[in-house]
């Protein structure tokens, strides 16, 4: 079905879309979009990544580079890098994860364009556009091709967060989100790092009123030894953010309680265009005012510029790798946390502002992380059950959702082992034990609470036993350099297996056990 767009946008009128009165954005925002809300927060030492690439062009597969050009004046293609006849769009990124990376705690898969018209034509009159082109067709937005390093695709079937075909306020461009959690793909990947590709991303080609984007967004938390525990949270919506700022506050964590706090974030939006400025990304300070964000590639006053960044650099590591993203962007940066005048230490929510005065965008996603104090860390341990339990040898890590945050505090009542105690099977089976013989190393049951391959880990474990009022004990195994950290050294069974029993009761200590050393 044709159908004419009786639009004809003056440049005057043009920008009169953009700077509608109050009142009608706020009845806007109250009838269309989904609230920002938490889709899960980790308490863990590790980090996260986030990576994507943009899915319309002015080619096929060549990079767009020209930063003086919005998605408004570019006849937008399918990029499509991948040769294979199933899909009709595709691109890719790399992941990069740390060397010393444990665990993928947790990947999401976003989606999102701009999608009225399968191909839109426009044909100027005078000083205007007339649009015209053809419906949509009844496809499916929530079903793409991932494809993981080296691997081959699966078909993602994903929950559709917002279609704004469906609202009359979005009915000339209709834009629209989908996510899917990865998470199992990504851990049973072969590779985990290289090139993910994302393919049959749908969306407008051609022209359309405001001009046509797309693009795709992969957003992985993962384990792996930090100095401080970490607090990561992210949060999707869909919001319209034009004259009337958009709030989302983050809560929940406590900063660490001295020293400089580092804190980043990582935001992906869709239709800010780089050719128009006045949009900002903004977080309140510790005095209540808002400091502007920005880095060597985002301007104050033009922060959703259509690219893809890590920090102060352009992320080129995509196919294609376009610095000129047309509508398009992830950004990853750290907060400029000067003299902690953000986020200072203790601190326990605050709250991130986006707002424009000229352009406007569609904001979908935002992550927010922060490092915590250990005593927090420890209290939220004990507070709430792990979705993961993981190696006596590596850092913890607790992802909680709203409703696990409502459960009641875990309760440990210590019961000494007495008499039915050490006529347990478990006791006896110590005593029964065959010994390890270490030389320079004194006879003894050792209780030993963790043990580390990195010397560096063990250093900072005992640094934590000490603190808590032990004193660490360490034992080098020779064959392998691995190190046992313990609490207690004695010849006595009956003593070790006693501190063993009151040791476990507390969360951090759970997995403590003995090492029998020299006494056949």
């Amino acid at each position: 079905m044709r159908f004419l767009l009786l639009l004809c946008i003056s440049c005057i009128g043009f920008n009169n879309v953009y700077s509608q009165d109050k009142q009608a954005i706020k009845e806007h925002l109250d009838y269309d979009g989904v609230d920002f809300k938490s889709v899960n927060e980790f308490y863990i030492y590790g980090d996260s990544k986030a990576i994507g690439n943009s899915i319309l062009g002015e080619h096929k597969t060549n990079d767009f580079d020209d930063l003086n050009v919005s998605n408004d004046d570019v006849k937008m293609k399918y990029i499509d890098i991948d040769n294979d006849k199933s899909t009709f769009s595709s691109s890719a990124a790399k992941l990069k994860l740390p060397d010393n990376l444990k665990k993928v705690t947790y990947a999401a898969l976003y989606w999102t364009a701009t999608y009225s018209l399968e191909e839109g034509k426009r044909r100027k009159s005078k000083d205007s556009y007339e649009y015209r082109g053809d419906f949509r067709q009844n496809r499916a937005i929530d079903t793409i091709k991932f494809k993981t390093p080296n691997g081959e695709y699966q078909t993602i079937g994903g929950k559709v967060l917002y279609d704004g075909s469906k609202n009359p306020t979005h009915a000339i461009n209709s834009p629209y989100v989908c996510f899917a959690d990865v998470t199992e793909i990504l851990r049973n990947a072969e590779e985990q790092n290289g090139d993910y590709t994302v393919a049959n991303v749908k969306a407008s080609q051609g022209y359309i009123s405001g001009g046509s984007a797309a693009g795709w967004m992969l957003y992985v938390v993962y384990q792996s030894p930090t100095d401080n525990p970490k607090y990561i949270a992210s949060y999707n919506g869909f919001a319209l953010v034009n004259n009337l700022p958009v709030d989302i506050t983050f809560k929940n964590f406590k900063s660490i309680d001295q020293g400089d706090v580092k804190t980043s974030l990582v935001v992906s939006a869709l239709e800010g265009d780089i050719t128009l400025s006045q949009d900002e990304c903004a977080i309140i300070k510790k005095d209540g005012s808002y400091q502007s964000l920005s880095n060597g590639v985002r301007n104050q006053q033009n922060f959703f510029n259509s690219s893809i960044t890590n920090n102060s650099l352009l992320n080129t590591d995509r196919m294609p790798s376009s610095r000129n993203t047309l509508g398009f962007d992830i950004a990853e940066l750290e907060i400029p946390n000067y003299n902690n005048s953000i986020i200072d230490n203790n601190m326990s929510s605050t709250t991130l502002r986006l707002k424009t005065r000229s352009d406007r965008f569609y904001m979908y996603f935002a992550a927010f992380q922060t490092e915590i104090s250990q005593d927090f860390f420890e209290d939220v341990i004990e507070e709430k059950e792990p979705v993961s339990k993981v190696s006596t040898i590596e850092p913890e890590v607790i992802r909680t959702t709203q409703a696990e945050a409502k459960k009641s505090k875990r309760k440990y009542v210590w019961k000494p082992p007495g008499k039915l105690g050490f006529n347990s099977k478990a006791f006896k089976t110590l005593v029964a034990k065959r010994s390890k013989q270490l030389s320079d190393v004194s006879n003894g049951y050792y209780v030993v609470t963790n043990v580390f391959s990195e010397g560096t880990r063990a250093r900072k474990w005992e640094g934590y036993l000490i603190k808590k009022g032990y004193t660490p004990i360490t034992i080098t195994n020779p064959k392998n350099n691995w190190q046992y950290v313990a609490v207690m050294q004695t010849e006595s069974a009956k003593e070790a297996f006693t501190k063993q029993q009151e040791l476990i009761q507390e969360y951090r200590f759970r997995d403590t056990w003995i090492l029998k050393i020299n006494l056949d």
